[in-house]
């Protein structure tokens, strides 16, 4: 976690960059991976010919949750996880609380 300097470096290259690397090997950090500002998929679906529609918050706050597994099983709970993804999924706000974002595109540029 971040009480140990080698993650916190990983972290702190993370937040600069959005780029990351884990050049430890340690499998509980993660693989090579680019982290997405919720703010920054527009431009890069524009830079690739589409249009951006709706992005949305794939988990919301339940990526966070402990103990998520078991809470999923029970099923008011699952309901709960579920009610507060939806409720906070499109607010732009909020968006990067989730773990994976999902960007619903089409051909074309947006006019404007």
């Amino acid at each position: 976690g971040l009480s140990d300097p080698a993650f916190r470096a990983i972290a702190e290259q993370d937040l600069a960059s959005g780029q990351h690397r884990n050049p430890t090997g340690e499998p509980e950090w993660f693989t090579t991976a680019y982290f997405h500002h919720p703010d920054e998929l527009a431009e890069e679906a524009a830079g690739a010919g589409l249009r951006l529609v709706e992005l949305i918050g794939v988990e919301g706050l339940a990526a966070w949750l402990p103990q998520l597994e078991e809470q999923w099983e029970d099923p008011e709970s699952r309901e709960a996880i579920l009610f507060s993804a939806r409720a906070i999924e499109s607010e732009p706000s909020l968006r990067g609380l989730s773990a994976h974002l999902l960007a619903v595109a089409t051909r074309g540029h947006a006019h404007g």
